[in-house]
């Protein structure tokens, strides 16, 4: 009788062990942690956390001024390719790729009077200082605005019946459009500066 006493009580102490409840943490158990995102303003600046869409929208923009960049220097190597053959009658290839509308029919104007003056660079280059995103700036429904530096003045013009002239520095706003899968210059500001 002892002994069936021992295993009752021996049965009845696993059960309680079994039974009892395991300790809890006293803190809450760590969750995976969820992503952070860090954002750059546009015009430049201090990081900040940012949310997933946030970050996205961030991605968009730095992509899109990207290809507004390249655009730009594109269109720039193109317009000095022209100012040193002594200009064109018709727009290019390059011309046709970067830009559009009111930029590009003025720019052909310039373009033509080089070419019935016979005008061309003969001495220096057009010099690009600077080329800066202008986030918030829009024109006429463009999507990207870029502001340029571009110094000129070791560039020399001659041309026909003793033309001559010296270039400038041009400080120009330059105002994007999607057209139909390309970016391009739809129209730009410029003014004369004394430097870059």
């Amino acid at each position: 009788m002892i002994r069936s006493r021992i295993v009752v009580l021996a049965a009845g102490c696993l059960l309680l062990v079994a039974c009892t409840a395991t300790p809890r943490p006293s803190s809450p158990a760590p969750s995976s942690p969820s992503p952070t995102y860090s954002c750059t303003p546009e015009a430049g600046g201090t990081a900040y956390e940012c949310s997933a869409f946030d970050y996205e929208q961030m991605l968009a923009k730095d992509k899109l001024y990207a290809e507004a960049e390249a655009v730009y220097r594109k269109f720039f190597a193109e317009n000095v390719r022209i100012y040193v053959v002594g200009g064109i009658t018709e727009p290019t290839a390059a011309l046709d790729e970067t830009t559009t509308g009111r930029f590009q029919s003025d720019s052909m104007k310039l373009y033509r009077a080089l070419h019935q003056r016979r005008a061309k660079i003969v001495e220096g280059r057009p010099h690009l200082a600077s080329l800066a995103r202008l986030p918030g700036v829009s024109r006429e429904g463009s999507v990207a605005t870029l502001a340029a530096c571009v110094d000129s003045t070791s560039v020399l013009l001659r041309g026909d019946a003793g033309y001559e002239s010296r270039g400038l520095v041009i400080s120009e706003r330059l105002y994007f459009t999607r057209s139909g899968t390309s970016l391009k210059i739809q129209s730009s500001q410029w003014k004369e500066l004394t430097s870059c």
